[in-house]
């Protein structure tokens, strides 16, 4: 049952439109990476080969970080998915026992994922033969170095995310609190950086940093250029560690999702829907009959300032959009408290200053707020799924 479980759900993952467009959005990324001038990831030196194993692995790595907003959508949602779509009530109700259900969907979803990532070295790999290229700017094409950057440097951090991610979706049945948690780790990660960038804890954040950019950064740091364009980095010793440490945290993040999941429905919950059919007690409503309104200009009006205070009150009412906002102003702080100044040297925060701090680090949160809650406006009926007649061309 397990795998065909696993399977179902990676057939699921493949015809899935998240799964489409972050495989084509990463490709093209990493495809641009190799093949266009003005975008750089990875090797920072003219003198370091644009397809060297030091600028893939930095490139890998990044990579690796910002697609944990595509592992979030496909494996975030496999258990979320059966509560909002009502299938789960007849899966609780089979033979399907909790592991084979849990782990199933999330095997079938994470292997969706490693699917999805393989568009990182297959548009490297293909940017590095881009013909337009100059070929001085080019290393000798070594794939060993593709396969290697995948399993070894990106492939473990999109694990780590996904489990994550994927234990507090179970925990929450929430994919908004999901998100939440991806914008609060990237912010976490960011301010715990900026704190402990001093030299007495450099080797200490290589070990504890989750993503393995600080590991790889301090085992490479006096590295040569002839190195950095022909080496690769082994896996042992700071950076071995640093991964066993975080494959341990991520099994038992698995671990305590199962701990937490109740594959039977609670009696809170039963009750809820028993409460949820039944008919309310009581007198039936009168009905009064409205006569048609021959002022349709302000009829319109008035629907348009009642829908928009409703609208207000969902978006304002929502404990997301304060969190996202509190986040925003953590990360503002902290940029402000620990920037460096002008050419290192201390500054005061007259307002020429702060203004450029704070378009650099606030400036997201907006945009996120917009993002997601456009999306929450546009489809909240068709989640919602409101009963009475639809009208033509309702979605």
């Amino acid at each position: 049952m397990f795998l065909q479980i696993a399977s179902f759900e990676f057939r699921y993952q493949l015809r899935s439109p998240v799964f489409w467009v972050a495989a084509v959005l990463f490709f093209l990324i990493s495809f641009a990476t190799l093949a266009v001038d003005q975008i750089h990831v990875g090797g920072d030196n003219t003198n370091i080969h644009r397809n060297a194993p030091y600028a893939l692995a930095m490139m890998h790595m990044a990579m690796s970080v910002f697609f944990m907003f595509a592992s979030t959508g496909i494996v975030a949602n496999v258990v979320v998915r059966d509560d909002e779509t009502g299938y789960g009530a007849i899966l609780r109700s089979s033979r399907i026992t909790r592991f084979d259900y849990l782990y199933g969907r999330f095997t079938g979803a994470f292997a969706a994922v490693a699917l999805a990532y393989l568009s990182v070295p297959l548009g490297a790999l293909l940017g590095s033969l881009a013909p337009w290229l100059d070929k001085d700017l080019l290393g000798p094409l070594r794939p060993g170095d593709y396969v290697y950057d995948y399993l070894i440097l990106g492939l473990p951090t999109v694990f780590l995310t996904s489990a994550l991610f994927f234990s507090l979706a179970t925990a929450t049945r929430s994919m908004m609190a999901t998100y939440l948690g991806v914008v609060a780790l990237l912010m976490a990660w960011s301010a715990t950086l900026a704190v402990t960038d001093k030299p007495q804890l450099e080797q200490l954040m290589a070990v504890l940093e989750p993503f393995g950019l600080g590991a790889y950064s301090f085992a490479t740091k006096y590295w040569t250029v002839a190195e950095r364009n022909s080496l690769n980095l082994p896996l042992s010793g700071i950076m071995l560690l640093s991964r066993a440490i975080w494959m341990v945290v991520a099994l038992t993040a698995l671990g305590s999702a199962y701990a937490i999941y109740r594959f039977e429905v609670s009696g809170k919950a039963g009750r809820q829907r028993r409460r949820m059919a039944e008919p309310a007690a009581g007198p039936a409503p009168r009905l009064h009959a409205v006569a048609p309104s021959t002022a349709r200009r302000q009829a319109a009006w008035a629907q348009f300032l009642a829908r928009t205070r409703l609208d207000m009150q969902q978006v304002f009412g929502s404990p997301a959009f304060f969190v996202l906002i509190l986040l925003g102003a953590f990360n503002s702080l902290n940029a402000l408290w620990f920037s460096p100044g002008l050419y290192g040297v201390d500054v005061l925060p007259v307002t020429r200053v702060t203004i450029g701090i704070l378009a650099g680090s606030y400036t997201f949160i907006p945009v996120i707020v917009a993002v997601f809650y456009a999306g929450e406006l546009v489809w909240r009926e068709r989640d919602r799924r409101p009963s009475g007649r639809r009208r033509k061309g309702w979605p």
